[in-house]
This record gives structure tokens, sequence and C-alpha cells, in this order.
């Protein structure tokens, strides 16, 4: 085994077959092997961990391939080199209070941009808001959560009037929208509609 390893990767440091056997003797005597019935030692460095690869693989990735391992969309209004914010980021700018400044306010950004949408889907896919504040705030929660879970179209392009945004659609069509950075949340998103303007979104 340590000639067909070359002693150098199996045991740096020692130059010849003889020190590499007294080293392992020291810890596998020959009546242990025996008793055992070992035919052969195999001694090898631990595997890279998954993380060192995964890193290497991205680093091999140019931006267009990174993106395409995220599943980036692109779009004619697609910001060409733009990769989606972290997830930490576009949940606390969800649920920052809406009214920073009012005594008792604990209504969240997302859950005042739900109240904007749960009337308008007849098949009640925002769901019922109602009760407490604490409540609103949980099924708005409970919502973002879905959506992102079952993401499957994400973006970062320009829109009107909002300039440059990073949203997310899950296949029925319904989303969500954040600043370019995810710093600040803009508002759920339903299904494209034709005349859905004026319409009110109402389907």
């Amino acid at each position: 085994m340590m000639e067909a390893e070359g002693l150098s990767k199996v045991l740096p440091g020692v130059e010849t077959i003889e020190q590499g056997v007294q080293i392992y003797r020291k810890f596998y005597t020959e009546e242990k092997e025996r008793s055992n019935g070992v035919l052969a030692i195999c001694v090898s460095k631990f595997p890279l961990q998954p993380y060192i690869s995964l890193a290497r693989m991205l680093f091999g990735l140019s931006l267009g391939g990174l993106q395409g391992l995220l599943g980036l969309a692109h779009t004619t209004g697609s910001t060409p080199d733009a990769l989606p914010p972290p997830t930490s980021t576009l949940l606390s700018s969800f649920v920052l209070p809406y009214k920073l400044n009012v005594e008792g306010s604990t209504l969240t950004h997302g859950a005042r941009a739900l109240a904007k949408h749960a009337h308008r889907s007849s098949s009640k896919y925002w769901g019922t808001l109602d009760g407490s504040d604490s409540n609103k705030n949980r099924l708005a929660l409970d919502v973002i959560s879905r959506l992102m879970t079952h993401c499957c179209w994400l973006n970062v392009h320009s829109v009107q009037p909002h300039g440059v945004v990073f949203e997310i659609r899950v296949a029925e069509g319904y989303g969500a929208r954040w600043s370019e950075d995810g710093s600040k949340f803009i508002g759920f998103l339903e299904p494209y509609m034709e005349d859905g303007h004026p319409k009110g979104w109402k389907h």
C-alpha cells in the first residue's frame, strides 16, 4: 500500500517503507492484524467538505452562470449584472412597522400591503385578513413565506414608477415586489390580466 500510494502522500516526513511500518506497528501490532484477518490498511486524507466543493464550483461560474443557477429571469428590462437580495433583507423590510411613530400601531408593511389585495381574488388566494394587527401580521408573513417558497420566477428589472425592482412570482401569477436591494417592500402582485388596472385587479 505504501509503495502504491507513495510514502510522501501516506506518511509525510517518512523516507523508507521500514520507517513507515514502524510507525504503523505502534498503533496496530502484527498479532492484532493476524487475529482480525486484515489484508490491507488504507490511509487517506479526509475528503473535501461539501462547502469547499460548492465554493470552487461557484468561483468557476460566470455572473451569467450564477444568475442561471439562482433562476434569475432575463427580460427586456432586466438589469444585466444584478443578483437577488438576501432573503433575510427581504423579510426584514417586509416586517418593518408601517407607522413607526404612531404609538400602539404594530401593523407591518407586509400586512398593510396585504390589506390592499385580500379582497381582489375571488378564490381567496390571499386569505381572509381580519382580527388584530398581530393576526394580520401573522397572515401576511404566512403569505410571503408561501410566495418565497414556491417562487418559480424572479427578476431584477425596471418597472415604472418604481424604477429597478426585485420581483418574484409563483406559477399562478401572484407575486411580491421590493426595491432593487430589498430594503423596501413595495407590495404584492396579482396575476397578469388584460385591463387589470381599470378593473382594480379584481379576478
